[in-house]
């Protein structure tokens, strides 16, 4: 029997809704909070370990069904230059017996087939609020929302994302999210799928892509640039264009013919945290990209939310207290996701430094190994 029995969180994306469906499955009533009115979002890649999570929640095969599969055979991982000339077929990715296909999926639907699953637990969802305040004693938190209504909890999670306010509310000395030194675009490509799908690096930035069923051909590229400016639509628009030119190979020569001024583009700045261990007060912890946000070297920052919501359920579900499932939670988890944030920092690093491939694949190797090892 689980060691509370109501749970409240902040933050309705990844982190949030499978924490929520993670501890609906153990017993746990969950209320979930979302400022934002809708799920936005690209793709994002699901694979190793995280791929299980998927499977404990109970939402792998219709995520597989909804996505793409990355088998052994794919080129999605493969890297090639600016003519398309391949450089490396992808650093070997560990194996194990029963591992789970990794796939690629709409991050909307990937939303959409989490709320469902947790609504089917009794999971409560409301969007465009949030917390007001917060007041935690030992007993059990009181949160009160904007309409004046408090209500009592016994467990509140902070999954809010990089920008998170319940981590500055539990840490306010929290150190502030730090910018890695580049800018990251996705961009939902209209359109059939495109031969030779991988990734490029070229001369101003590197592009990849694969192709959706849903009729899209995900985009994600980078720039490195010293800084972080605000721009306009139409800068930014100037300065993908820039970059797809500047690369030959056929298969981004199509995707640049594909790109037109209104495209919508998703701009961010890659940003990264790793808030010092432990992640929890009193009755309140802290996960996915509140705690440790990084960039998407590793394509592995949904999957690390993924995991944090079954292992804080695993311990929530085994520990006699809430302090000592937060402690099994944190020795199971921080060793793990400082190697993720910590290698794709190090990998946007040697990306700058223009360092060759072999050096980049060789470091990506090694993580993946290390995050072989079960959660």
């Amino acid at each position: 029997m689980a060691c509370v029995s109501t749970a409240f969180i902040v933050g309705g994306g990844i982190a949030g809704l499978s924490a929520a469906v993670a501890l609906g499955r153990v017993g746990v009533h969950c209320d979930v909070v979302e400022i934002a009115d809708a799920p936005l979002g690209a793709s994002l890649g699901v694979s190793g370990r995280a791929a299980e999570a998927l499977e404990e929640l109970g939402v792998y095969e219709e995520c597989y069904d909804a996505g793409t599969p990355f088998t052994r055979d794919t080129t999605a991982t493969s890297l090639m230059d600016a003519q398309g000339r391949l450089l490396s077929a992808g650093p070997p990715r560990p194996d194990w017996p029963g591992a789970k296909t990794a796939i690629g999926i709409y991050r909307p639907i990937l939303l959409q087939i989490l709320a469902e699953a947790g609504r089917r637990l009794g999971v409560t969802i409301q969007r465009g609020i949030t917390a007001q305040t917060i007041e935690e004693s030992n007993a059990a938190t009181w949160v009160t929302f904007g309409s004046g209504e408090k209500r009592q909890y016994d467990l509140v999670i902070g999954a809010d994302g990089i920008g998170s306010r319940i981590r500055s509310f539990v840490f306010p000395d929290a150190p502030a999210p730090v910018y890695a030194g580049q800018m990251s675009f996705r961009w939902m490509a209209p359109g059939p799928a495109i031969e030779g799908e991988g990734l490029y690096i070229g001369p101003v930035g590197r592009v990849g892509f694969y192709y959706l069923p849903q009729g899209m051909v995900y985009v994600p590229a980078i720039i490195s640039a010293r800084e972080w400016i605000r721009r306009s639509d139409e800068e930014l628009f100037s300065i993908f264009a820039h970059l797809l030119d500047s690369y030959t190979a056929p298969a981004i020569v199509e995707l640049r013919r594909r790109l037109t001024p209104d495209a919508e583009l998703i701009c961010r700045p890659f940003e990264w945290i790793l808030l010092p261990n432990p992640w929890h007060r009193a009755r309140t912890i802290i996960i996915g990209d509140a705690a440790h946000a990084t960039t998407a070297h590793m394509g592995m920052g949904g999957g690390m939310a993924l995991e944090d919501a079954v292992v804080l359920a695993q311990c929530i579900a085994a520990a006699p207290t809430l302090r000592e499932a937060f402690d099994a939670f944190m020795e199971r988890r921080f060793t793990r996701v400082r190697t993720v944030v910590e290698t794709s920092v190090a990998l946007s690093r040697l990306e700058q430094a223009k360092s060759p491939a072999s050096e980049n694949m060789a470091l990506l190797g090694s993580a993946f190994r290390s995050l072989a090892q079960p959660y």
